[in-house]
């Protein structure tokens, strides 16, 4: 029977970028015989590298690898050559006379070295060979070549060559650069999922993380965080632009086969590091295992990098991991898969992942991941997915403390538990947690964010700029640690450092839509409400379903007072007493908080809420029964989490006219302290203006308030005036009405709001 050969088969051509020049004349001769040859000259400028090239490798009919010296060595040709081999689409041609590497040797070569791809025949030869391939018909029998050499499996030349780096010493197989003082800048990209099924892309992807969270712990490189890492992907093709823009020195490709559920029990991982200079590539390699303890694999990889980028390793900077030697294969891939479904921030991947973290930990009850990925999917599923708050958090903060307990090494545990922590309200602990975590891998960004999130809320606004500086020069295109880090020089009142920020992400991000969100954020710390607005709106139109920017329009709105401008259907980010506050529904406020009982306490802005509620009703004895109800004495609230100064002043209005002094004393006592405490912790005295004015007040020192009402003008009039309550309608205030210099403080406010107002293209509003 014969077959029909295709008359334009499609080609891909696998080479070595040294070898261009003499492969660049079997493309031509390819080209000229009709054939539709794809190569990376072939790839666009901007375009997704590494994928283009798994693109053109799956749709190709026939693979040309050209095997030279340069090519035999390089993991990504070998990795190439190794799918047209098993897909029997192989057509193998030396360039040079070296001999095809071990695994390749049983199939017959075309012979173009001493010259002769220069002659016609030779040409001809491969064009043949192509068509032969395309048409499914038998390949010629295996030519001799070169010498025999005896057969190692693939697993153990893995092995061989891990040995060589690990024990003769990097010099031997070393570095192929100068050493010089500067840290080498890595960029580890997404690893392509090469599996025969497909579909494990998270899986793939999850060890490239692991991978470069393993480099990251080597102080002497420096590692770009996996958001930026994973956004330059597009970029992959234009190393040139990576270093340029941003400092990329390596950059880190690979491929992984098997893993995941297709693994076998074998996984093989192929490298190749790029020096972004000139694209060339300066090192490659196979690791091939035919035990798929992956974890192991992650480990060699990270440390045969290292040792190119830097020498080997002396030991103290070898990461901690959890050990996973008796922990089963399936187990570890599944929580790497996990990891990534985490980051989607999705629901159903959410849960997902969560199921996924749930079969690990039964699986292997001792593994320390497993329980870290399980409690943070939950915390995530309360907030993105419908999981009751409370069991959520209880179970989550349990599984959180048992990955600290099996593996306190493990940066990711205390992160775990600082997240938890966080959402529990306890600032103290989660501060502990999260510098335990920082501690143990200092590259850690997703640490240091939350780090500094939490300092920040908790009025250490300069030792949290501190970390967020870290996060985002560790992760710079990740959005999360540049909002926080505009947010914390907005609270510490730095306008001009907000702008740096802004205008370092919007250099740096290739995508439109962050940066306008960004932007917006930094509008809204510098009091721009109308141009957040704008921004905000922006982005909404790009993608109407977007959570942030609808979240940002909300944002920009509430300080113009423009809470009617916010559609019912959007009222979702925060409790619905906050949304009847702000419609001015006190008596619905009271009765939504006073029905939570005990829990209302163990929330700052429900308490403030509540406190304010009550004291306007003039129900403050109904405060005071709730705040006995939850505390035994002053100081078990003031030492607690939630207490704060605008909380505080409320409760001790009520205790005040409760007869009870001194409690009230106490409390203004605990406000007065704090407000000083944060200030000098770098958080901008105006942000505390109405809480002062409110405290002088109970001394019946009004010029004192007025003057912490002026002060705070002059610093930033939108921490004075700004909503989401216009301020001259705040009872605590009320006594300075008729007051010469605070009506001039409130027609300054109606006038600064008003403008904002005109800008946005929202009528002027009536503010008594």
């Amino acid at each position: 029977m014969t077959t029909t050969v295709p008359t334009k088969p499609r080609v891909f051509l696998s080479y070595a970028r040294v070898d261009r020049a003499r492969v660049a004349k079997l493309a031509a001769a390819l080209t000229a015989a009709g054939h539709q040859l794809w190569w990376d000259t072939a790839i666009e400028a901007g375009s997704a590298f590494a994928a283009d090239i798994a693109r053109e490798l799956d749709a190709a009919d026939v693979v040309v690898v050209a095997w030279s010296a340069a090519s035999v060595k390089s993991a990504w040709v070998l990795d190439e050559a190794g799918a047209g081999r098993d897909r029997n689409r192989l057509v193998p041609v030396l360039l040079d006379g070296t001999p095809p590497p071990l695994g390749f040797r049983q199939l017959h070569a075309i012979d173009l070295s001493n010259g002769r791809e220069r002659k016609p025949a030779g040409a001809a030869e491969l064009v043949r060979a192509v068509e032969r391939v395309a048409s499914a018909l038998p390949l010629e029998p295996a030519a001799k070549v070169a010498r025999a050499a005896p057969k190692l499996l693939p697993w153990l030349v893995g092995l061989i060559a891990l040995a060589l780096v690990a024990v003769l010493g990097w010099q031997m197989l070393g570095p192929k650069f100068t050493r010089s003082d500067d840290k080498p800048v890595v960029a580890v990209l997404p690893f392509l999922d090469m599996s025969a099924a497909k579909g494990e892309a998270y899986f793939a992807e999850g060890l490239a993380e692991e991978i470069l969270d393993t480099l990251a712990t080597d102080t002497r490189l420096k590692v770009l965080g996996r958001t930026t890492a994973w956004a330059m992907r597009d970029k992959a093709g234009d190393p040139a632009y990576l270093r340029s823009k941003f400092g990329v020195t390596r950059l880190l490709e690979g491929s992984v086969r098997g893993g995941g559920a297709d693994s076998g029990g074998r996984v093989k991982v192929s490298v190749r590091l790029i020096d972004t200079k000139d694209g060339a590539e300066i090192w490659s390699q196979v690791f091939d295992r035919s035990e798929a303890n992956v974890l192991a694999v992650q480990e060699e990889v990270a440390a045969a990098v290292a040792a190119q980028l830097a020498g080997p390793a002396s030991g103290d900077g070898k990461a901690a991991h959890a050990d996973a030697s008796s922990v089963p294969p399936r187990v570890y891939e599944d929580i790497l898969v996990a990891r990534q479904l985490i980051r989607t921030r999705q629901a159903d991947a959410l849960q997902r992942a969560r199921v996924l973290a749930e079969t690990a930990v039964a699986a292997a009850p001792n593994y320390a991941p497993a329980y870290a990925a399980r409690s943070t999917a939950l915390v995530l599923l309360t907030l993105y997915g419908d999981l009751p708050l409370q069991p959520a958090l209880t179970d989550a903060r349990r599984d959180a403390e048992r990955a600290v307990a099996l593996d306190p090494r493990l940066s990711e545990a205390y992160a775990a538990l600082g997240n938890v922590l966080i959402s529990l309200n306890d600032p103290p602990g989660a501060i502990a947690a999260l510098t335990r975590a920082v501690k143990l891998r200092p590259n850690n960004s997703e640490a240091r964010m939350l780090l500094g999130r939490v300092m920040m809320d908790n009025g250490q606004v300069s030792h949290a700029i501190t970390e967020l500086t870290a996060a985002v020069a560790a992760d710079p295109l990740w959005t999360t640690p540049t909002v926080n880090l505009i947010r914390a020089y907005g609270l510490a009142n730095q306008p001009a450092k907000v702008w740096d920020v802004e205008r370092s992400f919007r250099a740096l991000s290739p995508d439109p839509a962050d940066a306008e969100l960004v932007e917006s954020d930094a509008a809204m710390a510098t009091g721009d409400f109308a141009r957040a607005l704008q921004l905000a709106e922006t982005a909404l139109r790009r993608n109407p379903k977007s959570t942030n920017a609808i979240s940002s329009r909300n944002n920009a709105l509430l300080p113009l007072l423009g809470v009617d401008q916010i559609p019912l259907t959007q009222r979702i980010y925060w409790p619905d007493a906050y949304w009847q506050a702000l419609s001015g529904r006190w008596d619905e406020v009271a009765r939504l908080l006073l029905q939570q009982g005990r829990s209302v306490w163990d929330d700052t802005l429900q308490i403030y809420l509540m406190s304010y509620a009550l004291t306007d009703l003039g129900r403050g004895a109904d405060l005071v029964a709730s705040f006995d109800a939850r505390f035994a004495s002053i100081a078990e609230y003031t030492t607690s989490p939630a207490a704060s100064p605008g909380g505080a002043n409320l409760i001790a209005s009520a205790m005040d006219k409760a007869g009870r002094s001194a409690d009230a004393t106490a409390l203004r006592g605990f406000a007065r302290a704090r407000m000083v405490r944060n200030e000098a912790g770098g958080l901008s005295p105006s942000w505390n203006a109405a809480d002062w004015a409110t405290l002088l007040l109970a001394g019946n020192d009004r010029a004192g308030a007025v003057a912490k009402l002026e002060d705070g003008l002059t610093r930033n009039w939108a921490d004075v005036c700004s909503g989401p309550f216009w301020i001259g309608d705040l009872w605590p205030l009320k006594p300075l009405r008729g007051d010469a210099r605070f009506d001039r403080v409130l027609e300054r406010c109606r006038t600064a709001v008003n403008k904002q107002r005109a800008q946005a293209g929202l009528p002027p509003a009536t503010l008594k």
